[in-house]
């Protein structure tokens, strides 16, 4: 799998760097990525393997632009030119379809030659991704710094009187105020309306300002452009309901090419119709859990997993593409289980990727769109069918493990079963219960044919329908769609990421603490506050293990620092985020009671110390005391006599009690003496 890929020529003069555009069975496509005239150019595996090239990492850190700015529109302008030449991708490496099609663009987008010929260029040079269009922006001027003049900058007025006033930070935040909390939060409101608001805020601070002295319609407008991305402002001006059905863009996609493995995956939830307890206690019913899927529509193999007790989110669902998109080996041998890549070799990122409309939003999108060249495909309303390879994929999961288990989900008429609820015979373990979901899953890959699979008509007689082998004979025999990932950067950047604190504690993130290197080196937990630290950060967890946390000290895709469980969160070891929270929730619960208490008998507390105190101070004002320079020089010999007295009742204390005099006992009895002795009786007297 060379797609993508990055090699160092140590053969060439200058160590040329080039980037396999294009992957056959026979030959590859080639580009110098640093080359600013250079064309594909074509190379045969064989060749290519014997140069013996050194792969590299991608020399080249894309950037997602800003939502809204400037270097988005360069980008998807140029990414529109782009994507019309690459409807018929292979036509472009010989030279004179290329110009044809070139040609055909530039009457589509009236965009000069050089400007198309040059974003194609840097298209295949810098990934083959959206991402790769973007401008380097990163790399010029000093971002995020405004300068604030002590003059009005541009021209002088002409019609209206006075010569205006800069905006301060102070004005700034008079404008902030007006509009995110007037114009974002009321849809009637024009923006006019809010510059009114503004004004008034200013008026109301420097009631002796002058008129001419306002800011001006045209300096509020400047800052509502700069500072203000049209696309949150309608969202934030718009219903939630009517924004989500009629405004926010979509991503979904017709195209159904399912030409060969990678070309598109399927992903959906179900609840498993079990119960599961906790595996710190089985005494604790932790419910149902959630399983996720995502299958390859063309060998109808289970690429990717996620078991565990989250509730069906972008966040579970980018958990499950980014095992996906990995090596499967070393999952499996957390749950004992060996195999090798070729038993589940789907490793990289598909062509297309169809899930519900809500699974696939927010940021992880944009990394799957952006950063992955990814489409997002959605399904329907209501159409489970849209994504019918893995709707019944969840049936025969539960086909294969229901009759062995205990704590089933019965039918409504069977909600009790001999008097008890289903729920309370549960035993198993959410780590047994994924082990057994990932061996029905290998097994269901490489060993169970499928029914009724509709086959090409250039597909061998003698190629059974096993997800496994339809796999290996679709990457041999069809072009492969699939990009290598690093795996451990993709793991992290799709993992669900929120924001942690920090103190010289550590790095808390749901009450649990962490650390790292960097953070160390950065000197963040110093107890000195001249030390400077930041209050939070961005960070990205995994839901089914604690001990690890991932701070994300900026947007980079590649910028990751790996954090450990602290010993003083040592209790939260070993668990997923649920059971920790579920913990932690019971332990305050528990802290709660116990101060609740510790308060109801706190005023019987003071009252017997308050009583004690009283009594010594009674005791001292009825006593006759002598001089104080008499008083405070016997200090010591009193000590000394109070110290030989403490002393000398511990003596008395630990001398052995002497025995008392025993009571004289008189026997009474009547008749015959009895003799005084005994013997131990005899067995057969029981």
């Amino acid at each position: 799998m060379y797609l993508n890929k990055v090699f160092l020529d140590p053969h060439s003069d200058h160590q040329t760097t080039i980037r396999v555009v294009y992957e056959h069975i026979d030959f590859l496509m080639l580009i110098d990525i640093h080359d600013e005239k250079a064309w594909p150019y074509r190379v045969n595996i064989d060749e290519f393997e014997s140069l013996s090239l050194e792969a590299i990492p991608d020399p080249i850190s894309l950037v997602p632009p800003d939502v809204g700015s400037k270097a988005e529109e360069i980008r998807n302008r140029a990414y529109r030119s782009v994507s019309l030449l690459l409807t018929d991708y292979f036509a472009l490496f010989d030279k004179k379809l290329r110009n044809q099609k070139i040609k055909s663009v530039l009457k589509a987008t009236e965009e000069p030659r050089l400007y198309v010929t040059r974003q194609l260029r840097r298209y295949w040079q810098r990934g083959m991704s959206p991402d790769a269009l973007a401008p380097d922006y990163t790399k010029c001027g000093a971002p995020g710094q405004d300068r604030i003049g002590m003059q009005k900058p541009g021209s002088k007025r002409t019609i209206s009187p006075g010569n205006g006033v800069p905006i301060t930070e102070e004005v700034a935040n008079f404008f902030r105020l007006a509009i995110e909390g007037f114009y974002l939060v009321k849809g009637n409101i024009d923006l006019e309306e809010a510059r009114t608001k503004a004004n008034g805020f200013l008026r109301s601070k420097y009631p002796t300002i002058k008129q001419e002295d306002l800011p001006s319609e045209r300096q509020f407008r400047y800052f509502y452009n700069k500072y203000y991305a049209k696309p949150l402002v309608v969202k934030a001006r718009t219903p939630s309901i009517q924004y989500a059905k009629d405004v926010a863009p979509s991503y979904s996609t017709s195209a159904s090419n399912n030409f060969g493995p990678g070309a598109r995956y399927e992903i959906d939830a179900t609840i498993a119709d079990l119960h599961l307890v906790s595996e710190h206690d089985p005494d604790r019913i932790v419910g149902r859990p959630i399983v996720y899927k995502v299958k390859d529509v063309f060998s109808r193999m289970t690429v990717g997993l996620y078991v565990g007790l989250e509730n069906p989110s972008w966040a579970t669902a980018s958990i499950a593409l980014a095992h996906a998109f990995c090596d499967k080996v070393e999952y499996c041998r957390k749950f004992g289980i060996e195999i090798t890549e070729s038993d589940w070799p789907s490793i990289g990122t598909p062509a297309t990727i169809t899930a519900d409309r809500g699974e696939l939003l927010g940021k992880h999108g944009d990394i799957l769109v952006n950063r992955f060249g990814i489409t997002l495909s959605n399904t329907r309303a209501y159409r489970g069918d849209d994504k019918g390879i893995v709707e019944k994929s969840f049936h025969m999961m539960h086909v294969d493990i229901l009759p062995y288990v205990e704590g089933r989900v019965e039918p409504i008429n069977g909600k009790k079963k001999a008097g008890k609820r289903t729920e309370l015979s549960a035993n198993l373990t959410l780590y047994d219960f994924t082990k057994m979901v990932i061996i029905s899953e290998i097994n269901r890959n490489t060993s169970s044919p499928l029914e009724g699979y509709d086959f090409e008509s250039d597909m061998p007689t003698d190629l059974p329908a096993i997800p496994v082998r339809l796999w290996h004979w679709g990457v041999k025999n069809r072009t492969g769609v699939l990009r290598e990932v690093d795996p451990k950067l993709t793991y992290v950047n799709m993992l669900p990421h929120s924001k942690a604190t920090i103190s010289p504690s550590g790095i808390c993130f749901k009450g649990m603490y962490y650390t790292c290197a960097e953070a160390v080196e950065l000197g963040w937990f110093h107890k000195n506050r001249s030390v400077p630290r930041p209050k939070s950060i961005e960070v990205a967890y995994d839901p089914l293990n604690t001990n690890a946390l991932y701070v994300r000290p900026d947007k980079k895709f590649d910028s990751v620092w790996e954090c450990t469980l602290q010993s003083r969160s040592r209790r939260y070891q070993d668990m997923c985020l649920v059971e920790a929270m579920s913990i932690r929730s019971e332990s305050r619960s528990t802290y709660a009671k116990a101060k609740q208490e510790a308060d109801y008998k706190a005023p019987d507390l003071q009252n017997e110390l308050e009583m004690i105190a009283h009594i010594a101070q009674k005791r001292q004002s009825s006593s006759e005391l002598s001089n104080n320079s008499k008083r405070l020089s016997g200090i010591r010999d009193n000590r000394n006599q109070e110290r030989e007295s403490e002393r000398q009742k511990m003596r008395e204390a630990s001398k052995p009690t002497k025995e008392k005099d025993t009571a004289t006992v008189t026997c009474i009895n009547s008749g015959k003496q009895v003799d005084q002795g005994f013997d131990y009786p005899d067995l057969d007297d029981f």
